[in-house]
């Protein structure tokens, strides 16, 4: 995550924008990997799915955040791209790329594990029904030095990203340790424990036409209407459906996860529109299904922009979780002000934090280098701007003498959690009156 990120900040500076942006073109990247699957999937499917994921509210609102499942759902889809260009024509620089996404997959999140068994399952039920080809035979026909070079491109980036480009030898061996803590936070559920049914609730919220597209399409395949002659449509219905199910059984459950449901869904429906398209509906019946098409993704649209550019801290729509509220902008205003105020400015403002409910605080607060952070109130917890929770505060105005001097506000940092400020003003003429 860190490393795909470093390049951007390098060139263009530290900001939220830049930190967001590699993930954006992660993100957007996505539709455009549709392209090598046009063959599997028409015409009218490539369209479809184009669409879904471009106005699916739970890519975009997780595309341009800083987190690890939207690089995980971009290289997956890269890796059934470039598997389906090489099952095609059979070029090696097609393997390459795939044993490349194939490495990086385990770079980027432990769940790859989860996806690939999700892959596995489709990649199973598509060679079944497609008459059990002899993919086997195809793999032994490539040539020696072909292979050597995936199993190069496959363990090259892996061991450079986790020993940090050799400069930490044991990241390897911690790398493989590191399956062990995320398998019991996953069994125990570590505070996010959710009820099995969520990843549907969240589907059915959010992306109910990715989700009726991909049920149609599985219940279709089920109904043997075109899964003889499209090993591709059940292919993406086997993926979906063991991804649901082995990420509701799973105690541990936040919303992003959602994502590695969404991406199978969305193509298992290009694959349901592109097996309609070669229907050859009437005018009419297409004109039809294209006015539906259409509301449905304004529809999603608007989803999309309600999640997340007007409420995306409203923890009461299910994608937002844990979020910071837009209240730390005012927070933030209210230390710029006091910089401004100070003879020490940004540099030398002595910033108290008594709380562990900090994050995303230290980011905002990385040019202020008279930041302190503790998590309990000291004898004199005397600073220029004072943070604590309010459970707190007695200790905190029992420890200054010069209380009212301070100004204080409270924020709310995210749902449950608000953080009080007290903020040293000028004194005013009557030491017992503090200035507001």
């Amino acid at each position: 995550l860190y490393f795909f990120g470093a390049p951007f900040a390098i060139l263009l500076g530290m900001s939220e924008t830049v930190l967001r942006l590699p993930v954006m073109l992660a993100s957007s990247a996505m539709v455009l990997l549709l392209l090598p699957l046009r063959r599997r999937l028409g015409r009218s499917g490539v369209t479809a799915a184009a669409w879904l994921l471009a106005v699916s509210p739970s890519l975009v609102y997780y595309g341009r955040d800083l987190i690890h499942e939207t690089y995980l759902a971009a290289l997956t889809l890269a890796l059934v791209a470039a598997v389906s260009l090489w099952l095609e024509a059979g070029r090696d620089r097609h393997l390459v790329l795939a044993a490349l996404a194939f490495g990086l997959l385990f770079t980027v999140k432990e769940t790859a594990v989860l996806t690939l068994a999700g892959l596995a399952a489709g990649a199973l039920a598509a060679w079944w029904v497609a008459g059990r080809p002899p993919v086997p035979e195809r793999l032994r026909a490539v040539p020696r030095g072909t292979r050597r070079l995936v199993a190069l491109v496959i363990v090259v980036p892996y061991v450079l990203l986790f020993t940090s480009f050799l400069s930490n030898p044991w990241g390897f061996v911690d790398s493989i340790r590191g399956f062990l803590p995320w398998t019991e936070k996953g069994i125990e559920g570590s505070g996010h424990e959710k009820p099995w049914p969520y990843f549907f609730g969240l589907l059915a919220t959010f992306e109910p036409a990715a989700l009726a597209g991909g049920v149609l399409g599985g219940a279709a395949i089920l109904a043997r209407r075109f899964s003889r002659r499209n090993a591709f449509g059940v292919f993406c219905f086997a993926w979906w459906a063991v991804q649901l199910a082995v990420y509701s059984v799973i105690p541990y459950k936040t919303p992003w996860l959602v994502l590695n449901m969404v991406l199978p869904l969305i193509l298992s429906a290009g694959a349901l529109f592109g097996e309609i398209g070669r229907w050859q509906p009437s005018g009419a019946a297409r004109a039809a299904l294209a006015g539906i098409g259409l509301l449905l993704a304004a529809w999603t649209a608007s989803k999309a922009v309600e999640v997340s550019f007007l409420r995306y801290d409203d923890e009461n729509l299910g994608l937002v979780y844990v979020q910071t509220t837009r209240e730390v902008r005012d927070l933030m205003k209210e230390i710029e002000a006091a910089a401004a105020r100070s003879p020490k400015g940004k540099a030398g403002l002595a910033i108290r934090f008594y709380t562990n409910n900090r994050w995303p605080l230290p980011w905002y607060l990385r040019e202020y280098h008279g930041t302190l952070y503790q998590k309990e109130v000291p004898y004199d917890p005397a600073g220029d701007v004072l943070i604590f929770e309010p459970g707190q505060e007695p200790d905190v105005r029992a420890g200054l003498k010069d209380w009212k001097t301070y100004r204080r506000r409270v924020f709310t940092l995210r749902r449950n959690v608000k953080l009080v400020m007290y903020t040293r003003m000028l004194q005013s003429a009557d030491p017992t009156r503090p200035v507001s």
